[in-house]
């Protein structure tokens, strides 16, 4: 899974809303291992693991109708380029936003999760969740809960926002969960 050297966009930036850390723990020396972290960018050397994850996953036999319906609705996701990073764009035009997950390990980076979301009045609306195999909850990494870690994410952003007061989020249905951001 291992993606190649760290960029600079890697770190947790202070000026990006939606960078935040989930470390699992560090060294003496200070610096994570097996820590996921979550970055609105990725760089350019991610587009295969990122193709691979979206587009070629494992578990989407599961979920085919409910992402299905959600292209109808929203688009199909495109992944652009863009300043040197990643992001996902919706065909149909509709601003949305990407939230990627990599885990950070000594060899360097790999892309474990992605989320395409956009705004809806007083919700952030999760449209696409991928997540690596590995890290889905039968996986052999499912206990690290990636997916609701994802969530829990989206609701911190959501927070965050003046006006947002609940996460829907379609997991593969035609009806989205709603969460209610408290």
């Amino acid at each position: 899974m291992h993606a190649g050297p760290r960029t600079p966009w890697d770190t947790v930036a202070a000026d990006d809303e939606h960078d935040a850390a989930a470390g699992d723990g560090a060294t003496a020396a200070g610096v994570f291992v097996d820590e996921l972290v979550f970055s609105s960018r990725i760089g350019l050397e991610h587009k295969d693991e990122l193709e691979r994850l979206l587009f070629f996953n494992g578990n989407q036999a599961r979920v085919v109708d409910g992402v299905a319906f959600v292209v109808q609705q929203f688009g199909i996701p495109r992944i652009r380029s863009e300043a040197g990073s990643l992001r996902i764009a919706l065909a149909s035009g509709r601003e949305s936003q990407t939230l990627f997950v990599l885990d950070r390990g000594e060899l360097g980076d790999d892309l474990v999760g992605v989320v395409v979301y956009l705004r809806d009045a007083d919700a952030l609306v999760a449209l696409f969740v991928a997540v690596h195999e590995e890290y889905a909850i039968a996986g052999p990494r499912g206990e690290r809960n990636l997916t609701l870690r994802i969530l829990d994410e989206l609701k911190a952003i959501g927070r965050r926002v003046k006006g947002v007061r609940e996460l829907r989020v379609f997991l593969g249905r035609r009806t989205p969960a709603r969460l209610t951001l408290g």
